[in-house]
């Protein structure tokens, strides 16, 4: 089997029909910003809220995934009693490691990107060794886990939470299908940001299995685009060129000479997911129907909006990306989804050497 077609069995969740058993709450915004269409706002920031207690700030769509991944290694964990988990992550990816890590009481190994500051002296606390890239922003994250994984492979448990993340995440996908069918509600667009691409192909996949007819679109910061605006998404041998061309320069070269203003995304400056592009070189088929772009400034705007009128919903600028586009479709009728990333949280980034 190919590379590519394992990385396509792993992203595959149209047989998964396992649904949550907890807790998904959706609220609906569309009260809040005054729109004839419904704006169904899937909460991932209460994922596991329960379970987190007064850690109930973390919570983020990371909760829903590892805990998943956490029970598929479970076997292996119990035969091999040191093994330490170990992942690639970002900053909610740290927290959703370090909270289901310590409740099993297993210690993690880490990699993040160089340009990710944590409070290391805290997650010590919880068990979990990080360790940052050396070269920059998605670069330097492939790199290093490749590199721990060859140094110290034999003692780890790889969750690998980029690859399978789509499978974790898709028995929530199908709580949320319940839930549209429960309210008599079909969706005529979700809107998603991806990074790994977890919520995107797991949840959105099943919602679009369920509701063919709705429009799945992924929305970028205009400033920092992945995907080539002018990308035929329709041509499948097009999406193979432009995977296959990321894939043969996944390298950055002088990016950090580009400042960023007011937001950048944490991870992804230049290039999706490693993964998604070996996914998407083999199937020609991106998974969503249209890429947007949007101003930083105007996603800050909505998330300030948003706090003022209801605090609970101070929620990632991530989320206010997505909400951009959501609130203009609804504003014309249409029913809309987006994922709520989690909580607006002031993090420590170095984008310097």
């Amino acid at each position: 089997m190919s590379l590519g077609e394992k990385v396509a069995a792993c992203f595959s969740v149209e047989g998964i029909t396992e649904i949550y058993p907890g807790s998904v709450p959706i609220t609906d915004l569309s009260e809040i910003f005054g729109t004839p269409g419904h704006i169904l706002a899937i909460r991932g920031d209460e994922a596991c809220a329960d379970e987190l207690g007064e850690l109930r700030h973390w919570a983020s769509p990371k909760m829903w995934l590892y805990q998943k991944q956490i029970e598929e290694v479970r076997e292996h964990l119990r035969l091999f009693q040191k093994h330490k988990l170990f992942d690639g992550v970002g900053f909610s990816g740290l927290e959703a490691v370090a909270f289901h890590a310590h409740r099993i009481g297993r210690e993690a190994v880490v990699v993040m990107p160089r340009e990710m500051v944590v409070d290391s002296d805290f997650f010590k606390r919880y068990g979990v060794e990080v360790i940052y890239a050396d070269a920059p922003a998605e670069q330097g994250y492939v790199e290093k886990q490749k590199e721990i994984l060859h140094q110290r492979g034999s003692e780890l448990v790889l969750l690998d939470q980029a690859k399978w993340g789509a499978h974790a995440t898709a028995p929530i996908g199908n709580n949320v299908v319940r839930q549209l069918e429960e309210k008599g509600i079909i969706p005529h667009f979700t809107f998603w940001c991806i990074a790994s691409g977890s919520n995107l192909y797991g949840i959105g996949a099943k919602i679009k299995q369920r509701f063919p007819s709705a429009e799945t679109v992924v929305v970028e910061p205009e400033r920092y685009r992945t995907i080539d605006p002018g990308l035929d998404l329709s041509s499948p041998s097009k999406v193979r060129a432009f995977a296959e061309e990321k894939i043969d320069s996944y390298i950055l070269v002088g990016w950090d000479k580009r400042e960023p203003k007011k937001y950048a995304p944490p991870l992804h400056f230049s290039h999706p997911n490693l993964y998604l592009l070996h996914l998407w070189k083999h199937t020609g088929n991106l998974g969503f129907d249209e890429t947007v772009g949007v101003p930083m400034d105007e996603a800050l705007r909505v998330q300030q909006y948003l706090k003022e009128k209801n605090p609970a919903f101070h929620w990632t600028e991530t989320t206010a990306l997505a909400l951009v586009s959501a609130i203009e479709k609804a504003g014309e009728g249409m029913n809309v989804m987006v994922m709520v990333y989690g909580k607006h949280r002031e993090r420590q980034m170095n984008y310097k050497d």
